[in-house]
Formats: structure tokens, C-alpha cells, sequence
């Protein structure tokens, strides 16, 4: 007989810890719970020993209600440097030297001890696809002691750029998607090709809500502004200017390095993903479709399950999830 294999993902934000409870049995994963509860010291990194007890005893509530064998926490990319590099065909031996000699020069880009990991995205014309990622050791080792002490079966620390990508893998999604994700303590664009991370690149600061009543006014005395902004965008708040200039540069970068490839679509996720204008705005401007979390359906969800909020809010614990 053949029993389930229990996973948690868990997506540490500053404001809240949201859990995602998978299971999987054969080749079928099905998510059969969502769970948030509130971060008690409101931030991601730990500074003193009252902070990652804190923390500690939110990890235990969490491994008392969905007690897994595998656990899976994210670490914000914020606190982490990615570097996509490409190899040609290898033996595995050879493959791994190389990577190492790639990862020292992350040894530049920190002040202390660091670690690092990599993961083999694909291979694409007989030429290797790979994501290496570094962070400081000590945030490391405060997230591992802390899960650790919880009792949690840590498996592994993750990204966010390939937990949200993993999640579009299993949607089979045979496009390119830019997943904007706009929070108020940290915002990030991943270009994801087929379900394969391509391109990440963090954006400056965007805090979406605080600038809405704002554009409201604006909106309500220019019935015209849908059309206005494909031709400019300097009647917009600041920070509406400075986020679509970023992601302008983004897509352009990406297109440059992909010999013309296009972007099909915009996942937006994140606080943005809550505003009343953003996706009109982006959508209006780069005329291309964006989704929401009120409109992305994963058809592995048990049908039970009811989340306080949309289901993209828990996308990156289900990504985290989906590894464990």
C-alpha cells in the first residue's frame, strides 16, 4: 500500500507566514491545506535572541498542525545574489568543477562567510541553463537552528524566483511570463520560459497601496487615461513612473538576451497585486494580458480547501512546497 508523503512549504514574509500542506502519492501532489499566521516581529531577519525565539514558536504551531517529514523555508531575495550562467555539454564531474569555479566570484559581492547552491534549470541546444545563488552564512544558519529547534524536518532552503516558477511548471504554461512581484519591503521581476526560470532581477522599492488615492484623483478628472499611457506616462505618480520604467528595461534586457523572444503575459502577485489600478496600468502600457490572483486557477488544490485571501498569495509556499 502506498501512502502519502507529507510536505510544508513555508513563506516567511515580514507581515505574515503563509504554509502550504502538500501531499503526494504516486505522481498526483495535491495541496490539502493553506495556512497563514502573523509574523510577531514583523521582519525576516532575526537580531537578537527574543526575535528567532519569536520565530521559533511560530514554526512549532506550525509543525504541531501539519506535521510533515519535509519541510521547505524560502529566503528572501532580498538577502540573496543570483547569477545565471550557461555551460556546454559535460560530464557531470566537469559540470560540477566548473560550477565551483563560478561560485567564487560570489566571494567579491560579500563582506562575510556566504553559501551557496545551484540548481540545473534545463538544457537547451546542447547547452546548460544554470541558476547559482549565494546568501550570508549566518542568515542561513539563524533560519536552519530556528526550523531545527521547531522540530521541523528542514529538507531545504529556497528562493523565491524558483518557487514561483515551479508553479507555472505544473500548469504547463508553454509561454514566457513575467512574474511581477510587488510588495512594499521588497519588489522582483522573473522572466519564466515554459516553466524554467530564465531571468530575475530585483526592482527599487514600490509601495502600490500608499500611492492609489492619489492616482484615483488623477483618474477621476482624465476619462481619457487608458489611452494616454500608451503614448506617455508622466501624468502618473512617481512611483507608477519609476516601476514601469524598470520593467521596461527588464523586458528589454531579456529580449536582447533571448535573440528577440517576446514576453506573453504578466503574473502579478504580491501587495500589487491587491491595487485597484495596476494591472489596468501595466496592461494599458505594455499591451500585453496580466493576471491577477483573483484569476489564476491550480487545478491541484483540493476542492476543499479555503484560503483567507487568493491562492496567489500562497504561491510561493506552494512553490517551497512543491520541493519538499
Amino acid at each position: 500500500m502506498l501512502f502519502e508523503q507529507l510536505c510544508i512549504g513555508i513563506d516567511l514574509g515580514a507581515d505574515s507566514i503563509k504554509v502550504a500542506h502538500l501531499a503526494k502519492k504516486r505522481n498526483t501532489k495535491t495541496i490539502k491545506s493553506l495556512y497563514e499566521i502573523e509574523n510577531p516581529i514583523g521582519k525576516i531577519a532575526f537580531g537578537i535572541p527574543e526575535e528567532k525565539e519569536a520565530i521559533r514558536q511560530c514554526f512549532a504551531k506550525i509543525n504541531k498542525i501539519f506535521p510533515s517529514k519535509s519541510a521547505v523555508i524560502g529566503i528572501s531575495s532580498k538577502h540573496v545574489i543570483f547569477r545565471h550562467v550557461k555551460f556546454p555539454l559535460l560530464k557531470k564531474r566537469e559540470l560540477d568543477e566548473a560550477i565551483f569555479w563560478e561560485i567564487q566570484e560570489f566571494s567579491a559581492m560579500f563582506n562575510g562567510e556566504f553559501i551557496s547552491d545551484y540548481e540545473l534549470l534545463d538544457n537547451r541546444n546542447n547547452i546548460y541553463h544554470v541558476i547559482l545563488a549565494a546568501m550570508p552564512k549566518d542568515i542561513a544558519v539563524d533560519y536552519t537552528e530556528i526550523a531545527v529547534n521547531a522540530g521541523l524536518h528542514l529538507k531545504a532552503l529556497d528562493v523565491y524566483p524558483l518557487a514561483n516558477a515551479r508553479v507555472l511548471e505544473t500548469q504547463k504554461r508553454h509561454c514566457v511570463t513575467a512574474i511581477i512581484d510587488l510588495n512594499s519591503s521588497h519588489s522582483e521581476i522573473t522572466m519564466v520560459d515554459n516553466g524554467k526560470i530564465i531571468f530575475n532581477r530585483c526592482l527599487d522599492f514600490f509601495d502600490i497601496n500608499k500611492i492609489d488615492d492619489e492616482l484615483c484623483k488623477i483618474i477621476k478628472t482624465d476619462s481619457s487615461w487608458f489611452d494616454n499611457i500608451r503614448t506617455g506616462f508622466d501624468f502618473l505618480p512617481l512611483p507608477y513612473q519609476n516601476i514601469i520604467l524598470e520593467i521596461s528595461r527588464t523586458f528589454e534586457f531579456y529580449s536582447l538576451q533571448s535573440k528577440d523572444r517576446q514576453i506573453n503575459e504578466i503574473m502579478l502577485i504580491g501587495k500589487g497585486g491587491e491595487s485597484r489600478y495596476c494591472k489596468d496600468i501595466l496592461r494599458s502600457y505594455f499591451n500585453l494580458e496580466v493576471y491577477t490572483g483573483r484569476e489564476i486557477k491550480l487545478d491541484f488544490i483540493n476542492e476543499n480547501v479555503k484560503p483567507n485571501g487568493d491562492y496567489v498569495d500562497y504561491i510561493s509556499a506552494i512553490g517551497f512546497a512543491l520541493r519538499g
